[in-house]
């Protein structure tokens, strides 16, 4: 059985994300009525607590980050952007609480935020010791080509964004949700990616460039990759993902998370093999799952046993001093289903035994047949080897 249960995880997924939109929305109707319960910020009077629309907010032109145009120190609460344009932006120090960003753009030089904070941890109300608000900001339809350096981002939720040439850099990434959306490129850099989830999402580029080391924890889970050119440049592509996050598990401790996105990385790379290596990746799944799935090994066995048990019956075995051949005209000819059943039963009881290296008492295989025997058990042994091998790494586990 596979450690990931995906079914599953979406299943929850979808809850944590009615969950946390009922959380902030909760939390900002409070707010709002009552803006005493947020304390200690410097509130933009500009945006905080307004719906702004349709605005332009940076400088125009494509222009390098040392002319971006630099928002120091200013807090953004409860603030609501439709269809706003971001450009041009160095975000300093300031937070960002509440926030809900739907279709906006954050494009052309980029973006900058530097030890910003997406997140109130802090709970507005009293009595207060260790409890969490975890009111956070809200990503929807939005196009994001951004870097962010140094911030919490914690709890936050993309729904539908695209993501291009976006970086994460030093950043808490604790319970951030990423779903539906188009990841074409992606860097993230020496962050904490606890309890990090991803649904249903395109991704082209997605890597780990690490000089410490991104943390996961048990509860973090990115979802199938979402195909849709299927050709080979995609194939290899998700392939590279799928390796990039089974090795960050890897670094992480988490090796059966490891295993399960090795194994689905596998079943990528198969599709862009030539036709010898193909066939190796075909033996190599169906005999173990790649080294991930113990029972595969007790499905290939049970179909090598059935495979050799009708070539027994056709090259010929000996059953109690009687030759049986269904490669024989006269014997297919007087065929008779019952006989036929008790020869299937009497070969397959042979196959086991040489399956596993034991053989049988009440029947042997014929000379012609003798060859068939040897590689028949030849077979089990590499399997049942494989097999208890792939099962041994998988409870050390």
């Amino acid at each position: 059985m596979p450690y990931v249960n995906f079914k599953e995880e979406n299943y929850k997924l979808e809850k944590q994300i009615a969950n946390r939109k009922e959380n902030n929305k909760k939390i900002k109707q409070e707010i709002r009525k009552d803006k005493t319960l947020i304390k200690g910020y410097s509130i933009s009077e500009e945006y905080s607590f307004k719906s702004t629309k349709k605005q332009f907010i940076g400088s125009g032109d494509v222009i390098g980050e040392d002319d971006f145009q630099v928002i120091s120190g200013e807090d953004f609460v409860c603030a609501s952007f439709f269809n706003c344009k971001f450009q041009n932006i160095k975000f300093v120090d300031c937070s960002f609480i509440g926030c809900n960003f739907k279709k906006c753009s954050f494009d052309g030089g980029g973006i900058v935020f530097e030890n910003c904070t997406f997140v109130k941890t802090d709970s507005i109300q009293t009595p207060s010791l260790n409890v969490n608000d975890n009111f956070s900001c809200q990503f929807e339809d939005c196009y994001i080509y951004a870097k962010f350096n140094g911030c919490d981002i914690s709890y936050a939720l993309f729904e539908r964004c695209t993501f291009e040439n976006t970086k994460f850099e030093l950043s808490d990434m604790t319970a951030v949700i990423i779903t539906k959306s188009d990841i074409f490129k992606m860097v993230v850099s020496d962050c904490g990616m606890q309890n990090f989830k991803t649904k249903q999402c395109y991704m082209s580029d997605f890597e780990f460039d690490d000089k410490y080391m991104t943390t996961f924890d048990s509860k973090t889970f990115f979802d199938k990759l979402v195909m849709r050119k299927k050709d080979r440049d995609e194939y290899e592509g998700l392939y590279a993902i799928y390796q990039n996050i089974s090795f960050q598990y890897k670094q992480n401790n988490l090796d059966s998370n490891f295993g399960e996105y090795y194994f689905l990385g596998k079943r990528v790379e198969h599709k862009t093999l030539d036709f010898l290596p193909k066939i190796k990746s075909y033996l190599y799944w169906f005999s173990c799952g790649y080294g991930e799935r113990p029972i595969y090994s007790i499905y290939f066995s049970i179909c090598i046993i059935i495979i050799f048990t009708f070539l027994f019956l056709i090259v010929g075995i000996n059953i109690d001093g009687s030759i049986i051949q269904y490669s024989n005209l006269k014997t297919i000819e007087f065929f008779s289903f019952e006989k036929f059943f008790r020869d299937f039963i009497n070969a397959f009881s042979l196959s086991v035994g040489l399956f596993s290296g034991v053989g049988d008492e009440a029947c042997e295989p014929i000379f012609v047949s003798q060859i068939i025997a040897d590689i028949e058990m030849l077979i089990g042994i590499i399997t049942m080897g494989i097999g208890i091998g792939t099962l041994t790494r998988k409870i050390v586990r």
